[in-house]
């Protein structure tokens, strides 16, 4: 899996080779632009010059959020349906904010045309945030915990 800095490096790498003015990416929660002015044109770029080379080129970074935090992982909907926080009306939820998580373990239930699926977590980490709501709606990959 690339880091944000690699994904940044071959964006840049990407815009120097292609002449191109501005161009804007968005993955995942990862979101770059980068634009060059328009004085400067490819037919000015000699291929064999590096595109940190190039001053009128900007990184102009995304502004921080919590999504782009590369320490954090975020567990999505495996499919659509409702998405339960508990395993039955009234129980204690899987997980909490605060609680650690081990990788395997269920956080929360996937309801799709009346049958029941776990949702078990793809990495360990500590629950920093619910991103859906106990019976919400929500599409496969919908973002539903985020841990770090």
């Amino acid at each position: 899996m690339m880091s944000w800095m690699d994904r940044i490096r071959e964006a840049i790498e990407l815009a120097g080779r292609s002449g191109v003015t501005e161009m804007e990416f968005r993955d995942s929660g990862f979101h770059i632009r980068l634009s060059r002015s328009p004085s400067s044109s490819a037919a000015a770029l000699p291929q064999d010059r590096k595109p940190e080379d190039v001053q009128s080129l900007q990184v102009i970074p995304p502004p921080i959020t919590e999504e782009m935090r590369p320490s954090e992982h975020i567990i999505s909907a495996p499919a659509y349906g409702i998405f339960h926080q508990r395993p039955a009306p009234g129980s204690s939820p899987f997980v909490m904010v605060g609680d650690k998580v081990e990788k395997g373990q269920q956080v929360g239930l996937m309801e799709s045309m009346k049958v029941f699926s776990a949702i078990e977590a793809d990495a360990s980490g500590t629950v920093r945030e619910l991103l859906a709501s106990d019976g919400e709606e929500v599409d496969a990959g919908a973002p539903l915990l985020r841990l770090q």
